[in-house]
């Protein structure tokens, strides 16, 4: 007899449904480096462009704090804090092989940090306050991966950030010299660090050179740089003592840089931006030490270290990253290698110029912050579809 089935009238039949669907990835939120990278090239353009707006005496609104504090502030704190975490949060993940974040809290973080760029033109307490706010949560963010990971060589930037929070704060209770020289060297610590691990790998890579290492070398180099904040920020040392130190230590990183080298790499634009970056770190430690002796200007001398060695390291690492991030070709296009050459040529501006020829000193001031926002501006607009267009090889990140 044949049997059919019974089915009950009003019963549907039972249908396995598809597990939800994870909800879309936002593209720019997708990985540390995109708003951070977006951020910083886009911040530098602005605070430049106000920064010469306030010298050509233009409009009447002027920061809370002096105009040149806010400057040298938001060009350390701001446009450096950004790179460093845009860099951190992306290098992080690779290192320990957990999450940093991503999506709304990454939006957060970034929306925090354009806070603190308003509170730095505020001023007072409140600005103080929403500034000071963004490195601790940027130091925790990373705290929990590389702490997980075990990783001891690499909770390494964990007190470096700990001291540029502590910098910030020296700054906002009234020691802005002392707070700004801080802040620099922790940045070129930073440089230092990661030079190390990245430029003779990069190196390697592309030219299929092997860099010598010499750790005692390695060694100095390193503590040399601790131990020329220290000088710099510490009254009643003698200058011939400053410039030996000074000095020194250049002499450290100037052969660390040159056991690096290759002539082949004047052939690849991803490296010799990042060498000739790191080439400004010796320079202006000489130049640092000559001024402390009477020769040349202080000033001058920084803007090697800032224009010359962070800010084109920071625009050469963002090219970098940025490309390999996304899973493209580690070529860059014509316009980012014309950015590199202006953004080298405006520290030559606002450092050996005005050091050796100071009746140009205004000239060479705004050639090279001209220069600087061609730059960044050229970055910006080459860089803007690679930071918020998903990865070309189709992965996550």
């Amino acid at each position: 007899m044949l049997q059919v089935p019974l089915r009950i009238i009003g019963q549907d039949p039972v249908v396995a449904l598809p597990p939800p669907k994870a909800p879309p990835e936002i593209v720019w939120l997708a990985s540390g480096f995109r708003p951070f990278f977006l951020a910083a090239s886009a911040g530098a353009v602005l605070l430049m462009g106000v920064w010469l707006a306030i010298l050509a005496g233009l409009g009447e609104a002027r920061p809370g704090l002096s105009p040149i504090q806010w400057h040298a502030h938001e060009m350390l704190f701001g446009f450096g804090g950004a790179v460093v975490a845009g860099f951190l949060l992306t290098a992080v993940p690779n290192w320990t092989q957990r999450p940093t974040p991503k999506g709304l809290p990454l939006a957060a973080l970034t929306g925090l940090w354009v806070l603190g760029r308003l509170g730095s033109w505020w001023g007072g307490l409140a600005g103080a306050a929403l500034d000071l706010l963004f490195l601790p949560l940027l130091g925790w963010a990373l705290a929990g991966p590389l702490w997980k990971a075990g990783q001891a060589r690499n909770l390494v930037f964990l007190p470096v950030l700990g001291a540029l929070w502590v910098a910030d704060l020296v700054f906002w209770n009234g020691y802005p010299s002392t707070s700004l020289m801080l802040a620099l060297y922790g940045l070129l610590m930073l440089i230092a660090i990661v030079g190390g691990r990245v430029i003779p790998f990069f190196t390697e890579r592309a030219l299929a050179n092997q860099p010598a290492r010499h750790p005692v070398l390695e060694a100095l180099a390193l503590a040399g740089l601790p131990l020329c904040a220290w000088v710099e920020c510490v009254s009643g040392i003698p200058p011939h003592w400053k410039l030996a130190i000074l000095g020194a230590t250049a002499a450290f990183h100037l052969t660390r840089l040159l056991h690096w080298g290759s002539p082949r790499l004047l052939q690849v634009p991803l490296l010799w931006v990042l060498y000739l970056a790191y080439l400004y770190l010796p320079l202006g430690l000489v130049l640092r030490g000559l001024a402390w002796f009477g020769v040349g200007s202080l000033s001058a001398a920084t803007h090697a270290l800032t224009v010359g060695c962070v800010a084109l390291m920071c625009l050469g690492m963002m090219g970098r990253v940025a490309l390999g991030h996304t899973g493209r070709e580690l070529k860059p296009a014509r316009a980012t290698v014309v950015a590199f050459a202006l953004l080298g040529l405006a520290g030559v501006c606002r450092s050996l110029i005005p050091f050796c020829a100071p009746q140009l000193y205004q000239h060479a001031v705004w050639c090279s912050g001209l220069l600087w926002c061609v730059a960044f501006a050229l970055f910006a607009v080459v860089y803007f579809p690679v930071l918020t267009r998903p990865r070309v090889d189709g992965k996550p990140g």
